[in-house]
Formats: structure tokens, sequence, C-alpha cells
């Protein structure tokens, strides 16, 4: 039979190659399959792409450069979210995201340090997390928070967010 190393950093144990789940039995709780509705998911995409997103933006996040560069991020993190250590086998679950924002700082687009994956559910704290970081229309004003805030201190603020959600579920 053939076996594959568990996907957690560090570990050591084996499973078998043809499982689903790429964990042990020790951290098989790090492994969440979704099922969703892709073509639910291309028109909400599309809607909000046409909608919502502002024209260069949509731009921007159609060109082959920021596609190859989403993939090859996704890939290096082997498909895990950052922030809640969740990997995802199926395309649309996880984000490559802008840690300062891009509508912050356009000079820090393409910069692989400002870049995380996530998944879809932490990328909604992040989004919460932005809306009250990031108050003022004016850009300085911005560009100074952002300074204040890096990649472990979003993590630790989505993840308090997550837990106090699931403790007080409503």
């Amino acid at each position: 039979m053939q076996l594959k190393v568990c996907r957690k950093s560090g570990c050591d144990n084996t499973v078998p190659y043809e499982q689903k789940n790429p964990y042990c039995n020790i951290h098989s709780s790090l492994y969440h399959p979704f099922h969703y509705n892709t073509t639910q998911r291309r028109q909400s995409y599309s809607q909000y792409n046409r909608y919502k997103r502002d024209k260069e933006a949509n731009r921007f996040y159609h060109t082959k450069r920021w596609a190859n560069m989403s993939l090859m991020l996704k890939r290096r993190a082997y498909f895990t979210c950052a922030v809640c250590g969740h990997t995802y086998d199926k395309p649309g679950y996880l984000v490559t995201d802008h840690i300062v924002p891009r509508r912050v700082d356009k000079r820090k687009q393409l910069d692989v340090e400002n870049l995380w994956v996530i998944c879809k559910r932490c990328h909604y704290w992040k989004g919460v997390f932005e809306s009250t970081a990031y108050r003022s229309d004016s850009l300085i004003d911005n560009l100074d928070v952002s300074k204040h805030w890096d990649k472990e201190q979003i993590r630790e603020w989505i993840l308090n967010k997550e837990i106090l959600k699931a403790d007080h579920p409503d």
C-alpha cells in the first residue's frame, strides 16, 4: 500500500495515499471539505464583479499575472488557510488576500510579503477587520493605520472573532 506523510507541518505520521483527508488521525480535524454549488458560486462572483467591485480592481484581479501569482501562493501554502489552518482540496474555497488592502497601497498589490492565502470564512472576518481598521477616506490616514497591523496581529484578531462567535452563536 502506498503511503504519504501527514500534511501537518512537523508531523511524520503516514496516511494511505488514496485517503482524501491528507492528515493523520491525530490531525484529521484540520481537514474541512465543503460542498458548494459551483454554478451558484460563479453567478454570485459574476454579480459582484459586475456591480460591486470597482472597475480597476476587477481588471487587476482578472490579469494573468494575478492568476499565476495567486495559484503559486496557494501551492506554496499547500492549499491551507494561513489563519485557521484548514486545508481545501477543491477550487474556490481559498482566497489570495492582500494584508494591506490594494485600495490602501497599490504599490504592494504584487508584493509577496503583502499577500497570504486564507479561506473564505477567514476572508469574511478580514473584511470585517478592514471595515473597522480603515474607516477614513483619507489615504494618508489609512497608510498610517496599515503600519500598525501585521499578519500575526490580523490572524489573532480573526481567530478571536471566530472564538467569540463559537461561544455566542446568534
